[in-house]
């Protein structure tokens, strides 16, 4: 309601300062030459309230008609039509108020013609032009609003597609760590003991940030460290850790399991594919506008073979695009003898102000 009686109010302001406005400018060169009199006054104040009279009424015939959301053509019509009717309607007013107040004058009414036809030529133009701001007005608005509602959308669609794919990564996490703990229940019960300890601490930490968007690098990193951790139960000496994470970057943002997934896929594809087993380094440096996360594993990656990685880093292209709106980046690539995994995110502290304020108490 305020939002109405503003747009209302800010509409009639634009209607008298702009008549009021262009008739002083019309009777400018009289002013100058000192001929504006007390009477030119009262013609100047009339034929602003003609022109906010007229323009108001080719309003209420944009509104009440609804004009605006015919096609083109037939607006353009309508336009036409409208001025041409009421500017006849405000040029007969105006010769007549002409012909009253100037009674020394020739008469426009009734007089020789030309005069009367220039004045309602004049106001046919005035009032078809007001009809063009008015319409390129109603455009603009109309696209803007379009396009915000377009964002909206836009933005609800990838906070549908995010979530899903949070939905998929938690289910696609147990299966991994499931099989790890399957793998040493046979073999040593005392660790599958500590593997589930280790694996219900690890699902305490990832329920924690189903519904954030970001968590703080060093709570992500906590996470893998305790993910390796467990996997080092099953690999004994066949897999070493190394971490090399800049502290200045610990309380900085990134998307949940994010660098865990990458971390699994590099144990999963690299170690436990090779009988002598390998090395996994973590690491995480600054970079410009943003952080470098790298993650290292002995192995080879083939090109084309990302399909058959399943649905980890999949996803974590999709999220990267959705949540950095292609900022952020992901690559592959050898680099002697290991297999090299980037991902360079870009500062968004507009993302990650409320997920910080947000973190779960520490246990």
């Amino acid at each position: 309601m305020a939002t109405a009686r503003s747009r209302m109010l800010l509409y009639w302001v634009t209607q008298v300062v702009a008549w009021s406005g262009y008739m002083l400018l019309l009777g400018l060169p009289s002013l100058l030459e000192g001929g504006y009199t007390a009477r030119f006054g009262w013609i100047t104040v009339a034929m602003a309230l003609i022109g906010i009279v007229g323009s108001h009424a080719l309003r209420t015939s944009f509104n009440d008609l609804r004009w605006l959301d015919l096609p083109l053509g037939a607006l353009v019509l309508r336009m036409v039509l409208g001025a041409l009717a009421i500017g006849i309607l405000a040029g007969l007013l105006q010769a007549a108020i002409h012909d009253a107040v100037f009674p020394e004058a020739d008469d426009m009414i009734g007089g020789g013609g030309r005069r009367l036809a220039e004045v309602l030529l004049s106001w046919v133009v005035q009032l078809f032009v007001w009809s063009v701001a008015y319409v390129a007005y109603h455009y603009i608005v109309r696209s803007r609003l379009e396009m915000m509602r377009a964002l909206r959308l836009e933005a609800a669609n990838r906070e549908g597609q995010l979530a899903n794919l949070r939905s998929q990564l938690n289910p696609h996490f147990m299966f991994n760590a499931l099989n790890s703990i399957r793998a040493l229940i046979g073999e040593d019960p005392e660790r599958a003991k500590r593997s589930i300890t280790l694996l219900s601490s690890l699902l305490r930490n990832a329920m924690s940030t189903v519904k954030r968007r970001t968590v703080p690098l060093g709570e992500e990193v906590d996470t893998v460290r305790t993910y390796l951790l467990l996997e080092a139960m099953r690999f004994e000496e066949r897999l070493q850790v190394t971490f090399a994470v800049d502290p200045t970057l610990e309380r900085s943002p990134v998307p949940p399991m994010m660098l865990q997934t990458l971390v699994e896929n590099a144990v999963r594809h690299g170690i436990a594919r090779n009988k002598q087993g390998g090395e996994v380094l973590v690491a995480a440096v600054p970079a410009e506008g943003g952080m470098l996360l790298s993650v290292r594993n002995t192995g080879r990656y083939v090109e084309g073979s990302l399909r058959e990685q399943g649905i980890g880093l999949r996803n974590t292209r999709e999220r990267l695009f959705h949540l950095y709106a292609g900022r952020a980046s992901m690559n592959i690539r050898n680099e002697g003898g290991m297999v090299v995994c980037e991902l360079y995110l870009p500062h968004a502290p507009e993302m990650s102000e409320r997920d910080l304020q947000e973190q779960p108490p520490q246990p």
